[in-house]
């Protein structure tokens, strides 16, 4: 079988989740016996193969050129969306963010106190509202253009079909892979990078962005006796100044960092938190776990159907919860080899992942050829 598996335009240079996902998904293919390739382009050309493959409909307009390409050339298609409903982000996490800019600390606790109050009955109004519905009907037709879905966990497949309106097609669940490569020693010439893997502390390996929550990370742990290393791009200048702006001389804000140096923080983190407001569950998180660290997520996207009960969970509307959450896991005795989390997390591999996407792609062409 040859399968085309297309991302973003520019996922080599604003490189994500997504890109990881594709690639891991590629590799895991190849040792089924699948003639893989990823490609990322605006108009794939998926002539030759038998099945294309979509990473991602959180771009509309880039998905839906993708997908009109593939389709006019009447390829089998598989779409995973890679698809949560962020309404929540775009109206508390906007409050939140706008409360962590206050000048004081006190003033920050006293929009935190009226956030708590509002928070129930904040409406769904506005033109920031009206967009995300018109974001997300665009993404509901997108996702039914598909002949099979692929959902990165039950809960959203489910949300595929409640929110997206996709319930009436084949949705085959792929959990995600948790990477396992021991991290191999850095070339010792970026020091930055090494000073924070000799003192890393909590960490939080991530994009830098309004739904990685870090802004709310820094500002819960600013008076707690723990260093704090941050490591990933910004592409939004004005939330990394909002992230300066609650950074302490025990933080650490670092760039994108080679693949083997984040490992080696990861294995040598005490606390890997990241408090997003919604995520499947975090690649970040899941390779952070299989590397022995100790884990605090989010609690409103597929993070539970992952770690279960061998993780903290904090809400990411709350810095009290997050504070309350990294101190508990601080708490918690260090990971043995073969513990609970590194049992359960046996299960996830990018193998038993590509197995289930073979699975959606032989749905997939078996019913372009019933279409004829």
């Amino acid at each position: 079988m040859k399968a085309l598996l297309v991302v973003r335009p520019d996922a080599a240079t604003r490189p994500g989740g997504d890109l990881v996902h594709a690639d891991r998904t590629a590799r895991a293919l190849r040792e089924l016996g699948v003639e893989a390739t990823i490609r990322s382009a605006s108009e794939p050309d998926a002539r030759g193969c038998d099945v294309a493959h979509v990473f991602g409909i959180f771009e509309p307009e880039t998905a839906r050129r993708q997908i009109d390409a593939l389709r006019a050339q009447r390829t089998p298609l598989v779409i995973s969306p890679i698809w949560l409903d962020l309404r929540e982000l775009f109206t508390v996490g906007r409050k939140l963010d706008r409360a962590l800019s206050a000048r004081t600390p006190r003033g920050v606790a006293k929009r935190l106190e009226k956030l708590r109050r509002d928070e129930a009955r904040l409406p769904w109004t506005g033109r920031a509202a009206r967009d995300a519905d018109r974001r997300i009907a665009a993404q509901s037709a997108l996702a039914r253009r598909a002949d099979v879905l692929i959902a990165g966990s039950e809960v959203e497949a489910y949300l595929y079909g409640a929110r997206l309106r996709a319930g009436d097609l084949p949705i085959v669940v792929a959990h995600l892979g948790a990477d396992t490569v021991a991290a191999e020693p850095g070339d010792g010439e970026r020091d930055a990078v090494q000073a924070a893997v000799e003192r890393v502390g909590v960490l939080c390996a991530a994009r830098i962005e309004p739904k990685k929550n870090q802004a709310a990370l820094l500002y819960a742990l600013r008076e707690v006796d723990v260093d704090v290393t941050l490591v990933g791009d910004a592409y939004d200048a004005a939330y990394l100044a909002l992230c300066r702006r609650w950074a302490t001389p025990r933080t650490r804000i670092l760039p994108h960092a080679a693949h083997e140096d984040v490992r080696r923080m990861m294995r040598d983190a005490r606390v890997h938190a990241h408090p997003s407001w919604l995520e499947t569950p975090g690649l970040a998180s899941l390779e952070a776990a299989s590397a022995g660290a100790r884990v605090v997520a989010g609690d409103r996207g597929c993070e539970r159907e992952y770690f279960g009960a061998d993780a903290d969970y904090a809400d990411p509307s709350d810095p009290a919860s997050i504070r309350t959450a990294v101190m508990r896991a601080l708490e918690r005795p260090p990971r043995a080899p073969g513990d609970a989390l590194a049992l359960r997390l046996r299960e996830r591999t990018w193998r038993r992942h590509a197995e289930a996407s073979l699975e959606a792609y032989e749905r997939a062409i078996a019913t372009a050829r019933r279409a004829g």
